[in-house]
């Protein structure tokens, strides 16, 4: 094991501020957090290597340090070591002993790039997936990119991706995992919920610039409600009534659906004001301008929750949008297990206080 790229910190702080409608009871909730300042970063180069279909690497009985997230120690971890360990293991020896699981070789003397990991979606393409890609940016003509299958049908990849058309695929089924004789691997952020602000205004400085490059035009600016429509979970409970008050407040009402990174990314820089639930869609506040607000919708489960670390909002300081929280109870339907998905209950009076003050 050995080193393409030496792990090196990075320096940029970022500047917290609590929300604009802060509260002394939200204090712990609003805490600055620093252990981004500890982290320290490089490019493994790995050799004879086990790539499990998510992402994870063992080499000599081990998952490789900096393959996933979450899985060392400290004030973020959930202890998914074990349990991520335990499973590329047992892949691992299914793969080379048994028959039960397909698995591949890759020997020919090509070399292999890996930044995918077991958390995966808009969310993670953004804050960890492209983080990696640039991290070895000079060398992608060296490189062959493991790529899933399932990211062909996810347009924000392909997107990304033709930004770098140099750039060799090696396409990957579902369900298949590898046996990797040469591997370059960028180490990625410890936790999901950290933010490394260099990386930040790395992607937003990428996407940014092929937007204007390919004049992309914002579909909607000014006064946007990122609406969940188009989601399975967490809504708004009573939905009538948040769409009337917004729409009083001059509110467009946007879902992301059929919109390129592109467009998603212009339209969160022309944005001079903007209301959501909690989601993957707030991973755009990456392209919020600076001085615009936001006013995140969120569940109350939350104010009793240790472990939310109320990450978007890191976001909207690194970048410096205001941001103001609003906590709503839930709908408690029994049909939905995890708290957190569940539908939201607008308290309409207080909903419209935080408006009239957002846009004051």
């Amino acid at each position: 094991m050995s080193y393409l790229i030496p792990p090196t910190g990075f320096s940029a702080s970022i500047d917290y501020r609590p929300p604009v409608n802060m509260r002394p009871e939200w204090a712990h909730l609003f805490r600055p957090e620093h252990e981004y300042k500890k982290v320290r970063l490089g490019v493994r180069q790995l050799r004879n290597v086990f790539v499990n279909h998510y992402g994870l690497v063992i080499d000599n009985g081990l998952l490789v340090k900096g393959c996933a997230p979450n899985i060392g120690s400290g004030s973020y971890d959930d202890g998914f070591y074990y349990p991520h360990w335990r499973k590329a293991m047992e892949q691992m020896l299914v793969s080379r002993f048994g028959r039960s699981i397909p698995s591949k070789r890759l020997d020919d003397g090509r070399t292999y790039l890996l930044i995918h990991s077991p958390w995966f979606s808009y969310y993670f393409w953004i804050t960890e997936c492209i983080p990696r890609l640039l991290t070895v940016r000079e060398h992608l003509k060296d490189v062959v990119l493991i790529y899933p299958e399932d990211w062909g049908r996810l347009p924000y990849v392909q997107e990304t991706l033709s930004l770098f058309p140099e750039l060799q695929l090696e396409v990957v089924p579902s369900d298949v995992h590898l046996f990797v004789k040469d591997l370059v691997m960028p180490e990625v952020k410890p936790w999901t919920p950290m933010f490394i602000p260099e990386q930040v205004m790395e992607v937003r400085n990428l996407i940014f610039d092929a937007a204007d490059a390919r004049a992309v035009k914002a579909p909607f600016s000014g006064n946007i409600h990122l609406s969940r429509l188009d989601a399975r979970y967490k809504n708004f409970a009573n939905p009538t009534e948040v769409t009337d008050l917004l729409d009083e407040f001059g509110f467009q009402h946007v879902t992301m659906t059929g919109l390129s990174i592109f467009e998603q990314a212009a339209m969160m820089r022309t944005t001079d004001n903007l209301v959501s639930i909690t989601g993957a869609g707030m991973s755009n506040f990456t392209f919020l301008q600076k001085g615009s607000n936001v006013l995140d919708v969120t569940n109350a489960g939350y104010l009793h929750h240790a472990k939310y670390k109320f990450h978007f909002k890191k976001l909207t300081d690194i970048v410096g949008a205001n941001y103001r929280v609003l906590f709503c109870a839930h709908a408690n339907d029994p049909d939905v297990i995890d708290y957190f998905l569940q539908n939201l209950v607008a308290d309409i009076p207080v909903m419209r206080t935080e408006l009239e003050a957002m846009m004051s």
